[in-house]
């Protein structure tokens, strides 16, 4: 009788042949999503942090390492990963980069919308008090586009979001600005994709599959461009429809 990891493994087999994006790819992807049991006492500590109102310089660059320290206990949750690094290159530092060869990472990369010849992720964390800025979310563009070409997926985790972003709460946005026109131009001209996540979406990453979720949220906004912030995860399901539409949805 074939053990849960060997019938898992054997779906993945032949899922394999599926296209990248597939909904059905979605519901075996939280086999491949786990939560490190330390997960939830880092973030505990974060958002005590988020709670101050004025944290000192050493409180600040203690938050950005527990916020690397999270990133990296995410990942560690991702199966099929073969390659965890953050290193100084011969140019720019990396916060974390991610990758493997396996037909686990294959799965995860379909999921994702990514192809395999870009099946790298690369990862930022900012944990400063303010929205990211145009200049940072540059830099990270420029190296996915020149230093590592091999990346098809960049991730911000910040606090607050990034500027030209729709916050929660806010009316629809229809122009773009700043890093969200960053984004849009950018993956135009190469395809690629750069997200980002706030402390909302921190918050909610201590259920299995809750990391793919909300990156696939991501992913499809950029696609979209609705205007709006995507949704908790807990949401599974997305409505934005007209009133006269609206209506009849909720009808049942």
């Amino acid at each position: 009788m074939q053990s849960q990891d060997e019938l898992v493994e054997s779906i993945i087999n032949t899922m394999d042949l599926l296209e990248s994006g597939n909904p059905a790819l979605n519901k075996l992807a939280v086999y491949l999503c786990k939560v490190n049991v330390q997960l939830p006492q880092y973030l505990n500590r974060l958002k005590i942090f988020t709670e101050l109102e004025r944290p000192t310089t050493k409180q600040t660059q203690e938050a950005g390492q527990l916020l690397e320290q999270i990133v990296l206990l995410l990942f560690k949750g991702l199966k099929g990963i073969q390659s965890i690094k953050s290193f100084q290159s011969a140019g720019p530092q990396y916060d974390l980069l991610v990758s493997g060869d396996s037909l686990e990472w294959k799965f995860i990369c379909k999921t994702l919308y990514l192809e395999w010849e870009t099946r790298d992720i690369v990862i930022e964390a900012k944990a400063t008090k303010s929205p990211l800025k145009d200049q940072q979310f540059a830099r990270l563009c420029s190296i996915m586009e020149h230093n590592l070409s091999g990346a098809g997926l960049g991730i911000f985790f910040t606090l607050n979001g990034a500027s030209g972003f729709p916050q929660r709460g806010d009316a629809r946005q229809r122009r773009v600005s700043d890093c969200r026109l960053r984004q849009i131009i950018f993956h135009a001209k190469t395809k690629k994709i750069i997200v980002v996540l706030d402390k909302e979406d921190l918050f909610e990453l201590t259920k299995n599959y809750t990391l793919i979720e909300i990156l696939i949220r991501k992913i499809r906004d950029l696609f979209e461009l609705s205007g709006l912030p995507t949704t908790p995860a807990e949401h599974f399901q997305e409505i934005d429809l007209p009133l006269h539409l609206k209506m009849l949805h909720d009808s049942d």
